[in-house]
């Protein structure tokens, strides 16, 4: 028996579940909101979630990845994830649930030796996601934390304009001590 094949014969139903529990983190409307709503345009979350998720699980159950794969499915999902108000373990967490889903699959051959290699594999193969998934959260997280400082500091240099402290607004790059060093030579 080959648990990639029966694996994939039940992909649609184990993606479902695998979605079903993404979406759960998210309030009672909105994943009602994801799951029902199949208009791309109208649900760019759920749409991303889903397609990002099937992407996913063609890698996961594979004995060796696509490492270029792998990083883009999980880069649509942490890039969402990283701009929600979830802990880090919530954001990333989507990994670990895909493992029981499987195991359930593939319980009734346990012991069988070649499902208990398989799942010996798809150990490894979640840790790696998981590790990658880490990776690609830290980045958005530093992203987004910039965004915030940048846009922080440009309401600054238009409040020091607005107020007379400086006369026009500084061009992008220059920090506020050299603009008030050279306020003050004037």
């Amino acid at each position: 028996m080959n648990p990639q094949t029966l694996l994939l014969e039940k992909r649609k139903e184990i993606v479902n579940q695998w979605f079903d529990e993404v979406i759960a983190a998210y309030s009672e409307d909105g994943a009602k909101f994801f799951k029902k709503t199949k208009d791309p345009f109208a649900n760019p979350v759920g749409r991303t979630l889903y397609r990002c998720l099937n992407e996913l699980f063609d890698e996961v159950i594979k004995t060796d990845m696509d490492k270029a794969a792998v990083e883009n499915a999980i880069d649509g999902i942490v890039r969402i994830q990283s701009v929600q108000e979830f802990q880090p373990s919530d954001a990333i967490g989507f990994i670990f649930t895909i493992k029981p889903t499987i195991s359930q699959r593939l319980k009734r051959y346990g012991d069988d030796t070649a499902v208990k290699k398989y799942l010996t594999a798809l150990d490894a193969n979640i840790e790696r996601l998981l590790r990658k998934a880490f990776d690609l959260y830290m980045g958005c997280r530093q992203k987004v934390f910039l965004f915030r400082a940048n846009q922080s500091r440009d309401r600054v240099r238009q409040l020091l304009v607005k107020k007379g402290y400086i006369e026009e607004i500084p061009e992008k790059g220059d920090n506020l001590e050299d603009i008030t060093a050279k306020s003050d030579n004037k």
